[in-house]
């Protein structure tokens, strides 16, 4: 009982400490035009290409009056479009024009300077320890802060599926329009066509924000196929790709699958150490300059029998 009590008082000191860092952070926005949620929602509209004000509000905890007021605020100031979705007359998705783009340059350039001048005098192995120190709270504490849940697809989750997929990967892999293209087609289908029975999609949430996806397409021939499979960079780490993967593979027991593939791309690392220690066996590798350069696609194959 005196180690907790102990334990309690530490972790309080360290979020008095923590409160006064982020202030000094949040310096870099206050000092901006906006204000500190109007840079959140700035950020987030940049981060998921296009969303709807629901969503944002949703992912931000922000209530729709006031999230209408800063939307507004944005349209007025030239940093934000609308535009009709064409399966829906009644969603309007919000985007970043080239100007709000710039204004987010700029507070990330803001953000980063300040950053950088509080490790500044931090040596390699100081700073590894500082980064270090941060990835175990964040995977001790993400399950008791936010708990993370898998639940089965809706129609609702398809945009963001399929604005998640087109942005994700040209972000963090520099995959060209062909790939954005790509997934246009064949995430609609998905959705479209889906065998309930057979097929299905899951859908990750912390909070109640969607973080990730993962599916199962029926290939014929007992053979399933592997599909879709994203996590948010935040939510990584914390052994939520893992449960996915072990969950799309526990539906496709049940359904009687006798064996199971997927198409991925080999800058994957951390998936496809997953996929390895699931079983899965790399079997063809080719490259596919159309998505980019240097973009070599695998496929990995599994038996379930």
């Amino acid at each position: 009982m005196k180690d907790q009590k102990n334990a309690v008082s530490k972790i309080r000191s360290f979020n008095r400490f923590y409160t006064q860092l982020t202030g000094l952070l949040s310096r870099s926005i206050l000092n901006s035009s906006f204000s500190l949620t109007e840079a959140r929602v700035l950020l987030e509209i940049s981060r998921m290409d296009r969303c709807t004000a629901n969503e944002l509000g949703a992912r931000l905890s922000v209530d729709r009056s006031y999230m209408s007021r800063i939307l507004k605020r944005f349209e007025r100031d030239g940093l934000i479009v609308r535009e009709k979705s064409e399966r829906d007359n009644r969603i309007h998705y919000i985007s970043l024009t080239e100007q709000g783009n710039k204004a987010m340059r700029e507070l990330n350039r803001a953000s980063d300077s300040r950053i950088s001048e509080m490790i500044r005098n931090l040596n390699l192995e100081e700073l590894q320890a500082v980064l270090d120190s941060m990835s175990v709270i964040r995977k001790e504490f993400s399950e008791t802060v936010c708990p993370a849940e898998i639940r089965r697809f809706r129609d609702s989750d398809l945009d963001y599926v399929l604005s998640r997929h087109k942005s994700l990967y040209v972000e963090e892999y520099g995959l060209s329009s062909l790939f954005a293209g790509y997934v246009e087609q064949i995430i609609p289908g998905f959705f479209l066509h889906c065998d309930r029975q057979r097929e299905s999609m899951w859908i990750a949430e912390i909070g109640g924000r969607p973080v990730g996806s993962i599916a199962i397409a029926d290939a014929g021939k007992d053979t399933a196929q592997l599909r879709f499979f994203l996590l948010e960079p935040f939510a990584r780490g914390m052994g939520l790709g893992g449960k996915l993967i072990d969950g799309a593979l526990e539906f496709c027991r049940k359904t009687g699958y006798r064996h199971v593939y997927l198409e991925t791309i080999s800058d994957l690392k951390t998936a496809g150490g997953i996929y390895q220690s699931r079983g899965f066996i790399s079997t063809a590798t080719r490259e596919n300059p159309e998505w980019g350069n240097d973009v070599v696609e695998e496929r990995w194959d599994l038996d379930l029998s």
